[in-house]
């Protein structure tokens, strides 16, 4: 479908446009909100908004009026303590990461406090994989794959890390998780056999085998890196 133009071919119009750079997929953004760590419809009641109501018709009875507003600054602590999550070092920094995601779960699971999730990208009708490094508390895994499913219109969701923890009942909550298809993990870290046999939708990797042979290469001096190509193709 090209035109030579001086020996040299010459794309056409759509083609160059195809390969224009548009900023299309940065505005496919959802937002969605969560309450007690599940994804809520628009029109769900705020607990934000429930708490302070609550709060202003405690204060009214106590007060004896009805029309008299209450003071700025106790305005002002009704908000904050129902306003929604922000985590601190949102965008890196020295936060204590341990720290940083039991706050997180926290806020997930109290159910005063509603906390927004944002997906970026178009996974209607496609698969999606939510990878992290390990997997300890089940609030995020959930409230991430109920918005891409709910919100999204993804098909699947396989959850994927290296270390499967599995701390308190996080296994069992992903397990109960409708959105959630599959859970897989290695075996870098033990996973009692009794909480594998209660997940169907869990699955080991065994990666002694690689572990053996990285450590074979390096005091042999031979190629790491050709190693985990290999194990990729």
């Amino acid at each position: 479908n090209s035109r030579p133009t001086n020996g040299i071919p010459e794309e056409d119009d759509d083609d160059a446009t195809a390969d224009e750079y548009t900023d299309e997929r940065a505005r496919d953004v959802i937002t969605g909100r969560l309450v007690h760590g599940h994804i809520v419809d628009d029109n769900f009641p705020s607990p934000t908004m429930s708490a302070m109501s609550s709060s202003m018709h405690n204060m009214r009875l106590r007060n004896g009026s009805d029309d008299e507003p209450p003071p700025d600054n106790m305005l002002a602590s009704f908000m904050s303590v129902a306003s929604s999550y922000r985590p601190e070092n949102g965008l890196g920094g020295t936060g204590d990461a341990a720290a940083s995601e039991d706050e997180e779960e926290e806020a997930l699971q109290n159910p005063e406090v509603e906390t927004t999730i944002t997906l970026v990208g178009n996974v209607r009708d496609k698969p999606v994989f939510i990878v992290d490094d390990m997997i300890d508390k089940a609030g995020s895994w959930i409230a991430a794959a109920e918005t891409v499913v709910k919100r999204g219109g993804a098909t699947s969701v396989y959850c994927m890390a290296t270390h499967g923890l599995f701390g308190d009942d996080c296994l069992q909550e992903m397990e109960a998780c409708d959105e959630i298809d599959l859970i897989v993990v290695t075996d870098s870290f033990p996973i009692p056999e009794e909480k594998r046999r209660v997940c169907r939708k869990l699955i080991v990797l065994d990666v002694s085998n690689l572990l053996a042979e990285a450590i074979r290469r390096n005091h042999y001096g031979e190629s790491i890196s050709m190693l985990y190509q290999h194990y990729a193709d």
